[in-house]
């Protein structure tokens, strides 16, 4: 009777375990056949600036090299001035995320020329977003502006996500600043905390590994970053800037969340260093 019990035990244990990884497994199938959803969480609205009352925009078309094509809310410089790349983040579009929006028609009222960009897949871009794709998205935003604009300055600025496509970018090109909005060390240093039960390094085809690509920049940094931060906590911003090379600023905000920076003072401070910035020669 006792060895019966104990065999019964035994196949209870090994369904147990069975069901356990066989679940797991599917968890693991679903998180990378999901992955993109989950970090490029793109919408498919195509929205000019006129319509988000942005009048001295215009709704431009730009090819990338691999045949591409990108929306863009283009501002052209006054004459002698500089453009600010605006590199968003991963949620939404131009149209539909009101702080771009916002940023872009207070950085205009400043004087400056402003490209923003929806990536591929993204708004009224075709394609599919990859790290790869929007690097090379963010080199025609840049190619862009200098051929629209060959004489002006150009300051890159990414939020959130667009943060690691700034500092990939700025590693590649000249600039005359950069401007990080809520950065990260690497996009799996970022899954690896929201998700420690995951294998995210196997899993993972973009890691967006900032941390390495950053100590190739050698212009003007300013990092912002809120310290109520849940989404990319400060620590890992003031890592990344721990690892930048001189000239460098951060500021922590206090009592504001995630991409909570453009308000009060913090804005008046990052306007004033990006319109320096665009004043200054390369």
């Amino acid at each position: 009777m006792a060895s019966k019990l104990k065999r019964t035990t035994g196949y209870i244990v090994v369904a147990v375990l069975t069901l356990a990884v066989l679940c797991y497994a599917v968890i693991l199938t679903w998180f990378y056949v999901h992955q993109d959803d989950l970090l490029y969480p793109a919408d498919h609205v195509g929205i000019p600036p006129v319509a988000k009352g942005l009048v001295d925009f215009e709704l431009v078309q730009i090819t990338t090299t691999d045949g591409e094509t990108l929306a863009g809310w283009w501002k052209a410089p006054p004459v002698g001035g500089g453009v600010v790349l605006y590199l968003h983040g991963q949620l939404g579009s131009l149209g539909t995320q009101d702080y771009i929006v916002t940023r872009s028609r207070d950085m205009a009222a400043s004087g400056m020329g402003v490209l923003a960009i929806d990536y591929r897949g993204y708004g009224g871009s075709t394609g599919h977003p990859s790290e790869a794709g929007l690097i090379t998205d963010a080199r025609a935003a840049y190619d862009f502006i200098q051929r629209s604009a060959p004489d002006a300055r150009v300051v890159i600025f990414g939020t959130s996500l667009g943060t690691a496509v700034a500092v990939a970018l700025a590693a590649q090109v000249e600039e005359s600043g950069v401007l990080l909005d809520s950065p990260f060390t690497s996009a799996l240093h970022i899954a690896e905390m929201r998700y420690p039960w995951l294998p995210s390094s196997i899993l993972m085809r973009d890691h967006w590994e900032s941390d390495i690509r950053i100590a190739q920049i050698n212009a003007p940094l300013l990092v912002v970053h809120c310290d109520a931060d849940l989404t990319v906590p400060s620590a890992t911003g003031a890592a990344l800037f721990a690892q930048a090379n001189d000239p460098k600023t951060m500021i922590v905000l206090p009592n504001c969340g995630h991409i909570e920076i453009w308000n009060g003072t913090a804005k008046d401070k990052i306007l004033e260093t990006l319109q320096v910035w665009l004043k200054e020669p390369i």
